[in-house]
């Protein structure tokens, strides 16, 4: 469990959510550039190097975990089979092995510390001449794991031969806590860190303490600093929304993967882009393209002006763009061109999201992992926050259980706020069946309904969890920001306590009025579904649906069959609804309900009691 969220209390902490953006594929080195490499490394002699230049130098107190290895990392809880596929990974490469040095390797097998490091060490460059060649950019190839709190693997350039480290760039990127992508080939363009003084640059690989531990590696091969094109554009990370740290008072911009019809608001696609050439461009085009089902949404061209080498710019969709009410996957494309040969095929990014009419989600939608409660009683509640950009009525939590959860085990959803996550509303409790459980891949929903509708606030953050009372399997499927998606349960350091996780928990909100309506609940295309809560104390919410619009009422008699309440609804057209029903006035006892629709009549049993 220490492996798979932060050890850090979670209260609302918000800050930049670099995986919502789907970072571009950047070209395989080879493609065409300007005048190639003008240094490169590949380990072969370790730190005395294999460049020409010189040899690299270890800093940081922590600056001799910087090994060169053939071999993959290991520790407590990285494997060799964890080796980098760098080019030249045969004559060996350079391993920050932060796993390995806070592993107690007296005890078989090896366990982590227990108050392990927070690591600072750095790879440093030998110092380089960029004077004839300013306008470059650095390429490696690497692999990658940190845990547990925010990235510590960064780039960072100097101009004055190492005495500062004006220029930082993460290396991780659109990349989550405890994810492993594998081996990557990383490119970032340093004209413009490097223009105070090219003569007298070096850059280094930090490992930074302030980032936290980092139970796992971080691997460097093939270094190589390449000189740039004249005219070369790159799309850099492209996303349906963006999260500014800076402004994000609320979870509105959280990357939203399914939008239901009651929450449809304009959407910040955006992309960043960078000049990557050697010259000033006046005629880039940014193109935002949207389609669904082949139908074409939105088209919409952006232009860029005075774009200078080496220079970054987010563009965003303008005027803005909401979607329509229409259900289907969105596809977004995003694309930048200009009136010059671009040599690399590195102009493209994309991303997509669904509308769907009463679900609300955040999840990937197939289930690709899970968090497990524990069958001591351990408390254990999992879920995700939402913005609720209208108001609209909450009917249920939806969950995915994942396979070998413990049968017959009780879960229940819970609608808390978005600020001190105190409960507001719960759901009936379920038991756990053998219907409701999926494999790897699975996307079978559990519908956890509340017994009476819950209103949402517009403009309202909130937090939707489930708690589980057993050995229950909460599936888990896609990346989550920062302080965004929630875990409680015992920390053995921190006691009970609020976490996060960067792994999106498959917990949903639904907004569809029928649920409750089981397939043979439905005849003639109308559908009735059970009462809620049942036995009746008060209010009680019935579901019911129509395929055709019809009017209708609802006649109540009791086990004599005496008619005691009629409620007429009048004409209503085709959709899903829920007529509440206020049961004080009846004495205790069972009743039967029966909905009138045109020539179609449903009768459901219930109980009421006071």
């Amino acid at each position: 469990m220490a492996q798979r969220i932060t050890q850090r209390p979670a209260m609302m902490d918000f800050r930049p959510a670099v995986q919502q953006h789907v970072p571009a594929n950047l070209p395989a080195s080879g493609d065409q550039r300007g005048g190639g490499p003008v240094f490169s490394e590949d380990f072969a002699n370790g730190l005395a190097g294999n460049n020409g230049v010189g040899p690299w130098t270890l800093e940081g107190p922590n600056g001799n975990i910087w090994k060169r290895a053939t071999n993959g990392p290991n520790g407590a809880y990285t494997q060799t089979s964890q080796r980098i596929a760098s080019t030249t990974v045969a004559n060996g490469y350079m391993l920050f092995a932060s796993d390995s040095a806070n592993t107690d390797w007296s005890v078989n097998p090896p366990v982590i510390v227990a108050n392990p490091v927070n690591w600072e060490g750095s790879l440093v460059s030998p110092l380089l001449d960029l004077s004839a060649t300013p306008y470059v950019e650095i390429e490696f190839q690497q692999r990658q794991r940190y845990c547990c709190q925010s990235a510590p693997h960064y780039l960072e350039i100097s101009t004055d031969g190492g005495t500062t480290w004006s220029t930082i760039f993460p290396t991780t990127a659109g990349i989550a806590g405890n994810q492993d992508p594998g081996t990557q080939t990383k490119k970032f363009n340093i004209s413009a860190a490097i223009a105070a003084n090219p003569a007298n640059v070096k850059f280094r690989f930090r490992h930074s303490a302030d980032a936290g531990s980092s139970h796992y590696h971080w691997q460097i091969d093939d270094v190589k600093i390449n000189e740039l094109a004249p005219y070369d554009l790159r799309v850099e990370s492209a996303a349906i929304t963006s999260w500014n740290a800076s402004t994000a008072a609320t979870w509105d911009s959280c990357r939203y993967t399914v939008f239901p019809h009651s929450q449809l608001r304009p959407l910040g696609l955006n992309m960043t882009l960078l000049n990557n050439g050697s010259e000033a461009q006046d005629d880039v085009v940014a193109n935002f393209t949207v389609t669904r089902d082949g139908t074409t949404v939105l088209d919409q061209d952006q232009d860029v002006p005075n774009f200078e080498p080496g220079e970054a710019r987010t563009v965003f969709v303008n005027p803005s763009f909401t979607p329509p009410a229409v259900d289907g996957t969105y596809n977004v494309d995003f694309s930048v061109t200009s009136g010059a040969e671009d040599p690399t095929a590195d102009n493209t990014g994309s991303d997509s999201f669904k509308v769907e009419e009463f679900v609300y989600a955040r999840d990937n939608g197939s289930y690709a992992g899970f968090e497990d409660g524990n069958a001591d009683g351990t408390t254990l509640i999992v879920g995700n926050a939402f913005y609720v950009k209208n108001s609209a009525l909450l009917y249920s939590i939806d969950v995915a259980f994942g396979s070998q959860s413990e049968l017959d085990a009780v879960v229940q959803g819970e609608l808390r706020d978005g600020s001190e996550f105190e409960v507001l509303n719960t759901t009936e409790e379920y038991y756990i069946t053998s219907s409701m459980l999926n494999g790897t891949g699975g996307s079978n929903f559990t519908r956890m309904i509340f017994p009476t509708p819950v209103q949402l606030n517009a403009g309202t953050d909130y937090l939707v969890t489930v708690q589980v009372f057993g050995a229950v399997r909460i599936g888990l499927s896609g990346t989550s920001p920062a302080q965004s998606s929630f875990i409680y349960y015992i920390s053995p350091t921190q006691g009970e306590n609020w976490f996060y996780t960067t792994t999106t928990p498959m917990v949903r909100m639904g907004f569809d009025p029928s649920v409750g309506i089981e397939e043979n609940d439905r005849t003639n295309g109308v559908g009735l579904g059970q009462n809620l809560p049942n036995p009746a104390t008060g209010v009680t919410s019935i579901p019911y649906e129509l395929k055709e619009a019809a009017n209708v009422s609802f006649q109540v008699h009791d086990m004599n069959g005496k008619l005691v309440m009629e409620r007429f609804e009048g004409k209503r057209a085709a959709g899903a609804y829920r007529m509440e029903l206020d049961t004080e006035s009846l004495p205790e006892g069972m009743y039967t309900y029966t909905l009138v629709a045109g020539d179609v009549r449903l009768t459901k049993r219930m109980a009421v009691i006071h």
